[in-house]
């Protein structure tokens, strides 16, 4: 019986190992085509940068989630408050490192999510903070986000400085349902302009 016991905990062990092993690679990948995008970037005239910033903040996002289940040493599994701030960091870098223009303190629903739905989740935040992160550094303030727990939900709070109408253009209104779609999420819409404010359904996030 301790052989069999013995050789059931290798496997596992094994197989942790690879899936570790995996999430490393594809999180160093990732990084790679940020880096080479950011380097493609810089080259570009000032009027074709946003180009590729759109993708430069998307394969961040996604990159985010690898590091920070790489990080934790989980497998599978991701705290939803720590991908937003790794994801906000990534952003923020993006948009040109000017971190005390976001406030994430008051993340703290302390759910932990699967690395697919955490993935979804990072594009669904790189969809909708740009647009408030440039709105907050021309108006010369600051943003926050927030997520709490609500009964069976967890509702995500992203709060601007100012007003913005539109807060986002066709393309990311487009891109933010289908992520919200995927995650059973769904958008408040009684909120004051320049804010964005999720619920999503705790049981799917557990």
């Amino acid at each position: 019986m301790g052989d069999t016991q013995g050789q059931a905990q290798a496997i596992a062990d094994d197989r942790d190992g690879l899936v570790r092993e995996l999430h490393h690679r594809v999180k160093n990948n990732l990084q790679i085509i940020v880096s080479l995008m950011n380097v493609q970037k810089r080259m570009l005239p000032l009027d074709r940068r946003g180009e590729i910033r759109f993708l430069e903040e998307h394969v961040q996002s996604m990159a985010a989630a690898y590091r920070v289940v790489y990080a934790s040493g989980e497998m599978i599994k991701v705290s939803i408050d720590d991908l937003i701030r790794e994801v906000v960091s990534g952003l923020v870098e993006v948009a040109g490192g000017r971190t005390h223009e976001v406030e994430t303190a008051g993340c703290e629903a302390r759910l932990m999510i699967n690395l697919d739905q955490a993935i979804t989740f990072g594009l669904t935040l790189a969809v909708a903070l740009p647009p408030i992160l440039d709105a907050t550094h021309q108006a010369g303030g600051s943003a926050s986000i927030s997520t709490r727990q609500e009964a069976d939900r967890v509702r995500l709070a992203i709060v601007g400085p100012v007003p913005i109408a539109p807060l986002f253009d066709p393309l990311r209104e487009r891109l933010l349902e289908g992520h919200l779609k995927q995650l059973n999420a769904e958008r408040i819409s009684d909120v004051p302009q320049g804010e964005l404010h999720i619920s999503l359904p705790k049981p799917e996030l557990v």
